[in-house]
């Protein structure tokens, strides 16, 4: 009887991950556009009240806008949108932390604006074939796709 419900269980849960991570990968578009409804609303309640985002609260904002891309998602999404700024970072790298506060603002500000330029990152030593696959050859390394195409930067390294 143990093993019947052992095994009963261990189904249960592989056919609800199988669930789960279709439904993620069809619906992710959909929840990011939910996520920016919910942003603004919250945007526009603290307006109202006078309250500022702290630092802690702007990162956790751009995390919902900023796409987290990986080996499955990485082309759909930059080909998904117009315009793409795809952030190639490593967590070991100390220029990608320190540009990851700047981008997560630039995130922010950029929706504020109401700009359709569509913000990712990835980590490139997780996801080594979305990073082959965008181009991203070191960290932290920026690109920009323009209706899936990357287009070449040549203006200078200074900030």
């Amino acid at each position: 009887m143990l093993k019947f419900i052992n095994f009963s269980l261990t189904l249960f849960l592989l056919l609800t991950f199988n669930v789960v991570t279709q439904c993620s990968e069809v619906d992710e578009v959909d929840e990011f556009d939910e996520l920016l409804a919910l942003d603004d609303e919250l945007e526009r309640e603290s307006e109202a009240g006078g309250v500022k985002f702290s630092e802690a609260e702007t990162l956790t904002k751009a995390q919902r806008i900023v796409f987290e891309l990986n080996n499955e998602n990485s082309e759909r999404i930059v080909n998904g949108y117009e315009f793409v700024l795809v952030l190639g970072y490593a967590p070991w790298c100390s220029r990608s932390a320190e540009l990851m506060p700047h981008f997560a603002e630039a995130a922010n500000s950029l929706k504020e604006l109401g700009n359709s330029l569509v913000l990712a990152k990835v980590d490139g030593d997780r996801y080594t074939k979305a990073a082959s696959f965008l181009g991203i050859k070191g960290y932290p390394t920026l690109l920009l796709f323009v209706n899936g195409t990357s287009q070449p930067y040549s203006g200078g390294f200074t900030a």
